[in-house]
């Protein structure tokens, strides 16, 4: 492997330790929400497994796969740069994006809340009615 193609794969490496540190942040902070404890761990597997793909299909592209130890060290090295200098700014960008998601996915929760309410209701009128007879 030449110098170029090594200075590109720990690039590469450091630059995806922010961003997948930033997704992982963004992506935990909605998964945090879910009240299902085994459902959340499933998700995160999920999530990990394909930053993994993501990060071997970049690799592959650089430098045929080929997982050197630099390059995981440049990973780590660009995942404690971004916890211990870009976290506090980087969590007013997340709130602003989940805020921005809330947005465009309140129709449709809202749409849901209402069935859920009807239904509800007509749970009860059943029960009320089922009691009389």
């Amino acid at each position: 492997m030449d110098l170029v193609t090594q200075i590109q794969g720990i690039g590469y490496s450091f630059v995806y330790g922010i961003v997948f540190t930033f997704m992982y942040h963004l992506i935990y902070s909605n998964l945090v929400k879910i009240k299902f404890k085994y459902l959340r761990y499933f998700l995160q597997i999920c999530c990990g497994i394909l930053f993994a793909g993501i990060y071997f299909t970049g690799l592959f592209f650089i430098n045929e796969g080929v997982l050197r130890f630099y390059f995981l060290v440049a990973l780590l090295f660009g995942l404690i740069i971004y916890q211990n200098y870009m976290h506090q700014q980087m969590m007013i960008v997340i709130y602003y994006i989940n805020k921005a998601i809330d947005y465009v996915f309140f129709p449709i929760r809202f749409v849901f809340l209402r069935f859920n309410a009807i239904m509800r209701f007509i749970k009860k009128r059943v029960k009320r009615c089922q009691k009389k007879d």
